[in-house]
């Protein structure tokens, strides 16, 4: 079974679709690229040999057009997110300080800590619709905090959100409209208790069910490539990274960052901006 069959049956994801569960453009793609292989060569012809052969050898690339990833890479250094680096005969792109900073905002981070005081906290508002913007704002915020959605205008989360949530409600004049309730210790609503609500808030089954995909494959790779770990990041960013107390049993996204946790460190460390 070739490579893009097995990931399809696997996950029901080409590794174009992992990377674009990922980054919202191609440049990202290519500035990805650019970190995880420094071996990444720019076309050194009007054929550009050395280009389409990476790409060939790449199963996270070689779903990708090749004029389309050239267009990127043309893109990033005209923007200094990439630079050419003369080494040996071959010219091989480098990411700028700019580049990584672009990269450090989209790349999804693990969170080894979660402190969390054993409280959860409850965000509702009521924002009338000539605020329809400021709304969408207000809720696009919730979601990047991780917040878990119980119903309409209705928010779980662990975590206490006003201190990120002040700026929004000052900056868009929504005081009044927003209430965050402390729920206490117990925090079960109803005859729900706080395991079962929070696994059905943030649909921990289904995301339960991604890590179990990528562990699968993973098992059946012989290394731990680019796809693999684009598509653990792919993953990552839509984990709420719950506390720990607070996940089942059987969760395997724990297990999962095992598996790619040196990679991403040394990952980390080529994105490390210099001082």
């Amino acid at each position: 079974m070739s490579n893009t069959k097995r990931i399809l049956s696997v996950t029901g994801k080409t590794a174009a679709h992992v990377s674009e569960a990922l980054f919202s453009h191609v440049v990202d793609v290519v500035l990805w690229n650019t970190v995880f292989t420094a071996e990444a060569s720019l076309p050194q012809s009007s054929t550009g040999q050395i280009w389409r052969a990476h790409i060939a050898a790449d199963r996270f690339l070689n779903e990708w057009n090749y004029e389309t990833i050239k267009e990127a890479i043309v893109r990033a250094r005209r923007n200094r997110l990439l630079r050419p680096a003369n080494r040996r005969r071959h010219t091989i792109p480098e990411i700028t300080e700019a580049g990584k900073r672009r990269l450090n905002s989209i790349i999804p981070v693990y969170d080894h800590k979660r402190i969390w005081d054993g409280r959860m906290h409850l965000i509702t508002y009521d924002v009338p619709e000539v605020k329809r913007n400021n709304r969408e704002i207000l809720r696009y915020t919730i979601r990047q905090l991780g917040a878990g959605k119980l119903q309409d205008s209705v928010w779980i989360t662990p975590y206490n959100p006003i201190d990120a949530l002040r700026s929004v409600i000052q900056d868009y004049r929504l005081a009044g409209s927003v209430i965050v309730s402390d729920m206490g210790k117990d925090s079960s609503i109803g005859e729900e208790d706080l395991t079962s609500l929070v696994v059905r808030v943030w649909s921990l089954d289904r995301l339960n069910d991604r890590y179990i995909g990528w562990l699968r494959e993973y098992k059946r790779s012989d290394k731990l490539d680019q796809w693999l770990v684009t598509g653990y990041l792919s993953i990552l960013k839509n984990d709420p990274q719950l506390p720990f107390t607070l996940l089942p049993k059987w969760w395997k996204g724990d297990q999962a960052y095992t598996c790619v946790a040196s990679k991403l460190k040394q990952l980390s460390f080529l994105l490390r901006s210099q001082p």
